[in-house]
């Protein structure tokens, strides 16, 4: 399920800088987009559609439209994927308005229903992100290193004091001393 994974900051202001070039004409940053993105949104229009073949027609639709509208991307409003998403999803949900000749039914309704976080959501979020990036930024080197590492990797106290081979104490004097720190920082 290519389509739940995570997207990192870095790679979130990656897609964004290539939705620029793209919405200046700039075909290598779309042709680099499109490998970026298009299997996640290819599991998308999979599951809307249910064929591999309408969920390839989906993503091509999805795809011109990105590449006609990149320059309406508003970062402030929405994440990079959050936003290519909604595009195909909207085509998978076009796309089945015009091949049904009966209406929807109720479970089939809610499938399609828009399970995405509101604007008011994401901005929420990007801000509560953004404060949270200030305080990391407050932390000592080894205390930071070490949160972010076993945070991001998914790393236990002792995989981490493997990894950074640092006795596993410091390891755990680190991160809860670091916590403390974001907690106290969060909190202001």
């Amino acid at each position: 399920m290519a389509w739940r994974t995570a997207i990192s900051i870095a790679e979130s202001d990656q897609l964004a800088q290539l939705l620029a070039s793209t919405a200046l004409g700039d075909r290598r940053a779309f042709e680099t987009l499109y490998r970026s993105v298009s299997p996640r949104l290819h599991g998308i229009a999979l599951r809307f559609m249910g064929r591999g073949d309408l969920a390839e027609d989906v993503l091509q639709e999805s795809f011109v439209r990105i590449w006609h509208n990149a320059s309406r991307y508003q970062m402030h409003l929405c994440a990079p994927m959050t936003w290519m998403i909604n595009i195909t999803r909207n085509q998978a949900v076009d796309h089945l308005r015009k091949q049904r000749e009966r209406s929807l039914t109720d479970v089939e309704a809610q499938l399609l229903e828009d399970q995405s976080p509101s604007a008011h959501e994401q901005l929420s979020t990007a801000r509560e992100a953004g404060a949270l990036n200030r305080c990391l930024d407050t932390l000592e080197g080894m205390q930071r290193q070490s949160i972010a590492v076993a945070y991001f990797q998914g790393l236990s106290c002792a995989e981490l004091a493997v990894h950074l081979k640092a006795p596993l104490g410091s390891v755990k004097s680190w991160i809860r001393r670091g916590m403390e720190r974001l907690r106290r920082c969060l909190e202001s």
